[in-house]
């Protein structure tokens, strides 16, 4: 009976480690350029970075906050873009992923055509799992209320797991 016991307990505590590692638990904190492409814009093209905080769930799941910036240098013009994404994967070395997120654009212009607005986007991207570092390419489709925002645009960046 102490034998059963203790194989039971062993088993426990091995498959809630596993259950952690197979289903969730992982967070990850990444810096990214991004680029936007100004074909529905106008033709503005706008370049940055930014920083994501994702965190993984349920294995397949994930979501993240993001916080960026943006200069749109023919226009005099800034975004400061805050976002939320929700994504489903397939965990793999290589982790293919969609999701859709909604955001809020800060802009800093002087034209008073571009004011602070919000947007709903698509994004499709894939992830290289390393042991405690990845990197990330993904390109997005925003539909936004101020035009700058509108269209596609591609992050490429680094991250640490944990």
């Amino acid at each position: 009976m102490k034998k059963q016991i203790m194989m039971i307990a062993v088993s426990a505590l091995v498959l809630g480690g596993m259950n952690k590692v197979a289903y969730g638990g992982e967070t990850s904190l990444a810096g990214y350029l991004t680029y936007q492409d100004g074909g529905e814009n106008g033709g503005n093209e706008g370049v940055g970075g930014g920083v994501k905080l994702r965190q993984k769930f349920l294995g397949f799941f994930s979501a993240d906050i993001r916080g960026g910036y943006l200069d749109f240098s023919d226009l005099n013009t800034s975004v400061i873009p805050v976002e939320g994404t929700l994504m489903v994967g397939i965990p793999f070395f290589i982790e293919p992923y969609a999701g859709v997120g909604a955001g809020y654009y800060f802009v800093d212009s002087d034209n008073p055509l571009y004011e602070d607005g919000s947007g709903v986007y698509g994004v499709l991207g894939a992830q290289l799992n390393l042991w405690v570092v990845g990197a990330f390419a993904e390109v997005r489709y925003t539909e936004a209320e101020i035009d700058l925002m509108d269209g596609m645009s591609a992050n490429l960046g680094l991250m640490v797991k944990w």
